[in-house]
C-alpha cells in the first residue's frame, strides 16, 4: 500500500523562485526513504508541503495516515507550555485518546532523558532538549508517517544513534519514515530507497 502519492507537485514563491519543479514520488507503507542533496534542493519545501506546513502551488500530494513532523527546532511545540502539556498535546494531534498518551508517557520522557524538567516549560530548555523530546514524542506516539529533517543533528552523537535505532525499530513495524540527511554511512545503514533532488527537479 503506498503511503504517500506526489504527482507534478509544484511551488513557486512570491519572488518567483521555483524551490520544487514538478515532482513525481510514490513511498510504499514501511519504507524507510532518504530524501538527498545539496542545500536549496528543494528538500525542505517538500517536507513542509507534505507536513500541511505550506501548500504547493500546483500538483497534488496524497498521504494516507497520520503524520508527524521533526523539521525544526521547536515544531509543534507550544513554549509557554510544559513538557508534560506538549507531550499530550501533541498526542491529541496525532488523534489519540489520553490514555492512548498516558501509556506512552514514561517511555518518552525516559528516551529524551527529561525528567527532571517535565514539568517546566519548554521555552527554558535547551535546543538539545528540545530535540530530544520532540523526537522521543513523534517516534513513540505512533504516527504512521514520520517526517525528519536534519535537526537530530542539534543532539549528541549518542543521542543521534539513540534515534536512528528507534527509526529503525519503528521502521520494522510499519511505520514509514521520510529522512533528510547529509550523512551518507547514516543513510547507507538504515534507508531502503533514497532520492536525489538538485534545484528542485529529481535528479
Amino acid at each position: 500500500m503506498n503511503a504517500l502519492e506526489i504527482r507534478s507537485l509544484v511551488k513557486t514563491y512570491k519572488n518567483g523562485f521555483q524551490a520544487v519543479k514538478g515532482i513525481d514520488l510514490t513511498v510504499n507503507q514501511g519504507d524507510f526513504y532518504a530524501l538527498l542533496g545539496p542545500n536549496g534542493a528543494g528538500k525542505s519545501t517538500l517536507l513542509k508541503i507534505l507536513s500541511r506546513i505550506t501548500e504547493p502551488t500546483s500538483g497534488r500530494a496524497l498521504i494516507r495516515g497520520k503524520v508527524a513532523s521533526l523539521l525544526e527546532v521547536g515544531t509543534g511545540f507550544h513554549p509557554e507550555m510544559t513538557g508534560r502539556e506538549n507531550i499530550f498535546l501533541n498526542g491529541s494531534f496525532l488523534g489519540l485518546s489520553k490514555q492512548e498518551i498516558e501509556d506512552s508517557f514514561d517511555s518518552i520522557v525516559k528516551f529524551a532523558h527529561v525528567e527532571k524538567f517535565i514539568d517546566t516549560p519548554v521555552k527554558r530548555y535547551s535546543s538539545g532538549m528540545f530535540v530530544r523530546l520532540a523526537f522521543a514524542v513523534a517516534a513513540h506516539l505512533k504516527p504512521d508517517i514520520l517526517i525528519v529533517d536534519e535537526v537530530l543533528a542539534v543532539g549528541d552523537l549518542g543521542f543521534q544513534k539513540k534515534c536512528m535505532d528507534k527509526m529503525k525499530d519503528v521502521a520494522n513495524g510499519g511505520m514509514t519514515i521520510l529522512f533528510v540527511s547529509h550523512n551518507m554511512q547514516m543513510i547507507r545503514r538504515l534507508c531502503t530507497r533514497s532520492m536525489l533532488l538538485k534545484k528542485g527537479r529529481i535528479a
